[in-house]
């Protein structure tokens, strides 16, 4: 039998699983896996620099967002001169509109991101808010100053009574010193503002001087008495002495107003042409020695033409009055509403249809006459009355069209056949009373003796006349 072949164990039974053992140490290092850990580090820290990104540029569009509401807020509040009052009315409206803006919100960081953002701007718009609540005060307070002075200074022009001058030049000094100290603006502002009140007040005085027989001479003293050459330099003291003779001599000189003095406005400008103060300094010099030449020319062209204008204004004011006369009576010719016989409506249409034509024919000789004496005036208005009368006279009503001077003189509509038997009369005894005398008078077909010419008026009419009936 054959044997079976046994070995004998050289090692220990061991728990160990079984395995190979090498001499040969490796770095993590040098594997090809662990050169990958950087580029996976990389890729991680660039992801969260994405994400950081992206939610600042969220955060980033609700701010800017946010800041345009914070500007309007800011600029509704420009005016209001309280800071606490504007800063409170800030929050008010944008704490609203803040949180609505983080309720929008979900993630977490760019919430956070947001509120960082607002309180920096918080602190920005509370800075601006007071800066122009400051700027708004100073405005109003200005203003205020301003307008009080204005008040009082039109309180000073209004009285004479030296003592309420003196009461009102003192308020003016309290208020000046209030609104220095207030403004805490020192002592040179406040003597430039007590200077620019005594100029303001020598200057109205002076203004109320202006029209007294001795003006310029009140006008010095008082300056003199201030020494106003200390705070009103000689420039701006003649150039509102100046402005003011002006004005009265303007408010005296209106031509053509029989008001108008022009002999005291001539007096005024000889005045002002020789006026100095009391330092020597002459009034028209400078530029203003070319406005008063012009002035002056002015006044005294005017001054002679006034006369003139003032007895026309008078003139027309009386043929106006005597010409409404006349159209009355011409209108009572054809209507009389208490007599039977012309109280019928075709009175009062023909009453009507001559008085505008008269007041038409009025009107238009007046502008073309401008000249013309008040008895030749007159005398056409009666002569127009009569010639008027006697042109509607037993006209019917119906054949009368609107009257105008320049398109439809012959505004009454007469048969070509009366026409031709008035002509034959007339010719037959020229100086009998006949339709076409009026007519041709009325139309201006008039001989150089003042005759009317009948013929030359006959040719034109009865033309008319042919062509209407054949049209």
């Amino acid at each position: 039998m054959p044997k079976i072949p046994t070995y004998n164990a050289q090692g220990r039974i061991t728990a160990e699983g079984p395995g190979v053992k090498t001499g040969i140490q490796i770095s993590p290092r040098s594997s090809v896996a662990a050169a990958l850990v950087p580029a996976a580090n990389e890729l991680a820290n660039y992801s969260i620099k994405k994400r950081d990104n992206t939610e600042k540029l969220e955060a980033n569009k609700s701010l800017l967002e946010l800041k345009a509401e914070q500007q309007n807020i800011i600029e509704s509040q420009k005016d209001n001169p309280n800071d606490e009052e504007a800063i409170n009315n800030y929050k008010t409206q944008f704490t609203p509109i803040l949180e609505k803006t983080l309720s929008t919100i979900k993630n977490r960081r760019v919430k956070e991101l947001i509120k960082q953002g607002a309180d920096l701007e918080n602190s920005e718009s509370i800075y601006h808010l007071k800066t122009n609540s400051f700027k708004a005060y100073e405005k109003q307070s200005v203003k205020v100053y301003n307008d009080k002075m204005n008040i009082g200074v039109n309180k000073y022009k209004a009285t004479d009574n030296s003592i309420l001058k003196v009461k009102y030049k003192q308020e003016f000094y309290r208020d000046a010193e209030e609104f220095n100290k207030e403004h805490m603006l020192g002592a040179n502002d406040l003597k430039k503002r007590k200077e620019a009140i005594d100029s303001v007040l020598l200057l109205a005085d002076a203004d109320s001087f202006i029209g007294l027989l001795n003006a310029e001479q009140q006008i010095n003293n008082l300056d003199q008495s201030l020494k106003g050459d200390s705070f009103l330099s000689n420039e701006d003291f003649n150039k509102n002495i100046y402005d003011s003779y002006v004005a009265k001599i303007n408010s005296l000189a209106v031509e053509g107003d029989p008001g108008a003095d022009y002999d005291e406005a001539i007096r005024l400008t000889n005045e002002l042409e020789k006026f100095k103060r009391y330092n020597g300094s002459a009034v028209v010099s400078g530029k203003r020695e070319q406005s008063f030449a012009v002035l002056k020319e002015k006044i005294l062209g005017e001054s002679i033409r006034h006369e003139d204008k003032v007895e026309k204004i008078i003139q027309g004011n009386k043929f106006f009055e005597y010409s409404n006369g006349q159209k009355k009576l011409l209108e009572a010719t054809f209507f009389n509403a208490f007599d039977a016989k012309f109280n019928k409506a075709v009175n009062k249409e023909r009453a009507f249809e001559a008085g505008q034509e008269y007041e038409q024919r009025i009107n238009d000789y007046a502008s073309s006459n401008p000249d013309a004496t008040y008895s030749e005036q007159q005398q056409y208005s009666r002569e127009l009355r009569m010639n008027i009368a006697d042109k509607y006279e037993e006209i019917d009503i119906e054949k009368v069209t609107a009257f105008n001077l320049t398109d439809n003189k012959f505004n009454i509509t007469r048969e070509l056949g009366d026409v031709v038997t008035f002509y034959e009369n007339y010719k037959a005894n020229p100086k009998a009373k006949n339709i076409l005398k009026t007519l041709a008078k009325l139309n201006g077909y008039v001989q150089e003796n003042g005759e009317p010419d009948v013929n030359g008026f006959f040719n034109v009419y009865s033309q008319i006349l042919k062509t209407r009936k054949e049209g």
